[in-house]
């Protein structure tokens, strides 16, 4: 079993870390790790997918890997952008990485909606599937 989500994590918060702005501050932790209570933004990666499989097109039956991830990103209003502008943007930072870095199909739009337990903050759902083959070690989509 193969997973991404530490290099995923490691990959976004350098993205963040490295803007100039107020998202400068995002954490980006995986979903099972503690985080610190009211601290936006923040960006929450989670593996939904992880699931071994025989390919069945070659004859020595190549093993590879059914990955899927749904990427959270939550936000408030800041300087530069109001809450729903400011999820856009944290929702592009992570797709231009992801489809960059992983060459990972992003599974339709972006579900933006106000996070249920305080209404001053919108969240951005985004989800991705790729198949990672083991022997090649490369990451392609279905």
């Amino acid at each position: 079993m193969i997973s991404l989500v530490e290099q995923i994590v490691n990959g976004l918060q350098e993205q963040f870390n490295s803007l100039e702005n107020s998202y400068q501050n995002t954490i980006v932790k995986e979903i099972y790790k503690p985080l610190p209570k009211g601290h936006y933004p923040k960006v929450i990666v989670q593996e939904i997918n992880n699931s071994e499989r025989t390919d069945r097109s070659t004859a020595s039956g190549e093993r590879t890997t059914a990955l899927g991830y749904q990427i959270t990103c939550y936000t408030r209003d800041t300087e530069e952008y109001d809450y729903v502008d400011g999820v856009k943007y944290m929702a592009d930072l992570v797709n231009d990485y992801m489809t960059t870095n992983f060459k990972v199909q992003r599974v339709g739009d972006y579900a933006i909606v106000p996070y249920i337990s305080d209404n001053t903050v919108m969240t951005c759902n985004v989800r991705y599937n790729c198949v990672y083959d083991k022997e090649t070690q490369l990451i392609y989509t279905n």
